[in-house]
């Protein structure tokens, strides 16, 4: 059986932020859907700004054109130099 490989490296904390964890939840009709499909950061960005939300930036992996899962769990940094950023998480 080969030897198991040895991981090396570090972790450091890279500043002070203060986050919230949100779900999300989207009712789609096939108009919605198919917009969602061809800018899914787009609409979402938009979705999140008429719910209230200041969106500086939103961070999420890039989606198979078929794919008909969206993220629902999302991080919202509120302070520091990434305020306003959202990213996706699994939930």
């Amino acid at each position: 059986m080969p030897e198991e490989a040895e991981i090396r490296g570090t972790v450091s904390k890279a500043g002070e932020e203060t986050v919230e964890v949100y779900k999300m939840s989207l009712d789609l009709d096939e108009a919605s859907r198919e917009k969602l499909k061809a800018d899914p950061s787009g609409v979402l960005k938009r979705f999140l700004e008429s719910q209230g939300y200041t969106v500086n930036a939103l961070k999420m992996p890039d989606l198979q054109a078929n794919e008909d899962v969206w993220p629902s769990g999302w991080i919202h940094i509120t302070s520091g130099s990434e305020k306003s950023h959202w990213h996706q998480i699994y939930l």
